[in-house]
């Protein structure tokens, strides 16, 4: 009977840890709606381990902005509302999840994309009905530009970019602030009025709690930069203290940072080089000094990897931290031009422990990564799907298990996994080959079927000279150990 008993038990435990690593909820929904562009801006995952997306929704023809709200099931189900009051501009910032099991939603409202300078707060119930609706009008207070929020203790802290023709320059952001009580009721507000512009990318509240640091991107005209990177410091009644600049200027902003000990942050910025074809994501661990005497570098060359838009890094254990950024990022509008969302891990040394690409079949742009209680994590983004309209992006949205993948059966054909990428395509005197896989050989076919070239690949980067192929079409022929094939188009110019 007791052998029994150790047989169940063991089966049960082979059984858990099975479903642990095989059966966590992964997917990939895409929510479109023809000539609207959506925009997700803040993400969280409630008590029962649904996921939720906050955010907007721009109408192209009629210049407008709604508020937004996705939710996406354990199992998969999906539901989004679309919130409207009157002829008001307004869009989702921030959404906290309470104790009675409904969510907070926090944005900006006003009557035009010049005027939005009131600050609402909706209470709704899990099936998204709205259950109390709070509108605060923010004095002096131009247009809201951005919006960050913060917790500390029973408060809330925003921090919002007061942008207009009264700023000092015009039209250039200054800071204004907000303090919110448990209830969201708003406790005081304060505005700076810089010669310069400041727009914050984070916000961290100090070791012990007493100041507010917020990583920015300034301009100011006594710096010999166009734009660096500040950690500008206040207390938390908004009062100025002091501020750090860093003169590298290779930290080209994208700053997000977040606590890994009592006493250091890690901070993800976008690398970016003289040659702006080289732009990369990195990674720091600083404290209050904020200096920095290494950082640790992840891109490959020709091509610009940017950091995630809103938060692109989250972790609750030290040595697996969460991150993602955009792959081929297209400094432009309407790019037409495919890129891939990042997907990766790192180590407490912030050396990757894997890393995955998603996309390859529209313009894709990251936006926010978080760690789900299940070990994986969730990231939503943009996707432009240039090859089937021309000017309004989708809200995405990519939940992968702790190993980075999607292992759902029911997985979408869109953002397909990609082993391989090939860049720059077109290419003129080499092609570089980021590999996912292990190891895998390489055959290289022009497009009279001849076989031109074959090799062998290594995980990572890889590159070939190809100054001796002809200009036209060639087709790389992948092959893994494991038996896997993939098949990618490549153009000499």
């Amino acid at each position: 009977m007791n052998n029994l008993k150790t047989i169940l038990l063991l089966f049960y435990f082979i059984f858990t840890q099975f479903e642990f690593l095989f059966c966590q909820n992964s997917f990939q929904v895409s929510f479109s709606t023809p000539n609207k562009s959506e925009y997700c801006n803040c993400i969280t995952e409630d008590f029962e381990g649904n996921l939720i997306g906050v955010g907007g929704l721009v109408k192209i023809a009629d210049p407008s902005s709604l508020g937004v709200i996705w939710k996406i099931s354990n199992c998969g189900d999906t539901l989004s509302k679309v919130f409207a009051f009157g002829d008001s501009l307004f869009g989702f910032s921030d959404i906290r999840l309470l104790q009675n099991g409904n969510y907070k939603v926090t944005g900006t409202i006003g009557t035009s994309y010049e005027t939005l300078n009131c600050l609402q707060t909706l209470e709704l119930s899990p099936d998204l009905n709205i259950v109390y609706r709070h509108l605060t009008v923010l004095p002096y207070l131009q247009t809201a530009y951005d919006m960050h929020m913060r917790k500390h203790l029973q408060s809330y802290y925003i921090m919002i970019s007061n942008y207009g023709p009264n700023s000092s320059p015009p039209y250039l952001s200054d800071p204004y602030f907000v303090k919110l009580n448990s209830n969201f009721d708003t406790v005081f507000t304060k505005q700076y009025a810089l010669n310069g512009d400041q727009s914050c990318t984070d916000m961290l509240f100090s070791p012990d709690g007493s100041q507010l640091w917020l990583l920015s991107e300034a301009y100011f005209p006594e710096l010999t930069s166009a734009c660096l990177t500040q950690m500008v410091v206040y207390d938390t009644m908004f009062n100025f203290v002091r501020v750090k600049t860093l003169t590298d200027y290779r930290m080209a902003g994208q700053n997000m940072a977040k606590w890994i000990t009592d006493s250091t942050f890690i901070l993800g910025f976008k690398y970016a080089p003289l040659n702006p074809h080289e732009e990369d994501v990195a990674f720091a661990e600083t404290d209050s000094t904020f200096q920095f005497y290494s950082f640790d570098r992840i891109g490959a060359q020709d091509t610009i990897d940017y950091m995630a838009f809103g938060m692109g890094l989250d972790f609750s254990s030290p040595d697996s931290i969460h991150y993602t950024g955009t792959k081929n990022m297209i400094p432009d509008y309407w790019p037409q031009q495919p890129s891939w969302i990042r997907v990766g891990l790192l180590n407490r040394q912030l050396q990757p422990l894997y890393e995955r690409f998603y996309g390859g079949d529209a313009q894709y742009r990251a936006i926010s990564v978080i760690r789900t209680s299940d070990g994986g994590s969730f990231i939503s983004a943009t996707r432009y799907d240039y090859l089937n309209h021309l000017n309004y992006n989708d809200a995405f949205f990519l939940k992968v298990n702790s190993e980075g993948l999607v292992t759902s059966t029911n997985t979408s054909a869109i953002c397909p996994l990609s082993p391989v990428l090939l860049y720059p395509n077109p290419g003129s005197d080499h092609v570089n080959m980021e590999l996912s896989w292990n190891t895998a050989s390489c055959n290289v076919i022009d497009m009279n079927g001849k076989m031109v070239s074959n090799f062998n690949l290594h995980k990572g980067l890889n590159q070939i000279n190809t100054r001796m192929y002809k200009p036209g079409n060639y087709l790389f022929i992948f092959n893994s150990n494991d038996n896997e094939h993939t098949t990618l188009k490549w153009t000499k110019k």
